[in-house]
């Protein structure tokens, strides 16, 4: 396996693993996040210019730690 395709399936699974990390409690924003990462994933997975694949890793490593550091979910408290 290519070097390359190695990083794009570690960004893939890194972006996965942010998101079920993220939105743990959260089915339907879980879900969602795991059908808009495919779906981008799917979107290029015909380009074969290294410098985008390339590219598009930053990106993804980049949403990764933005998903770790900066997205917080909100619980609802119900008063008695």
């Amino acid at each position: 396996m290519s070097s390359l395709r190695l990083n794009v399936l570690t960004a893939f699974k890194k972006l996965h693993r942010a998101s079920h990390f993220v939105f743990r409690n959260d089915e339907h924003a879980m879900n969602a996040a795991r059908i808009k990462i495919n779906a981008e994933f799917r979107k290029n997975s015909n380009c074969s210019d290294k410098e985008e694949i390339e590219k598009m890793i930053k990106l993804a490593e980049e949403v990764e730690v933005e998903l770790r550091t900066a997205v917080i979910q909100a619980k609802i408290i119900e008063s008695k």
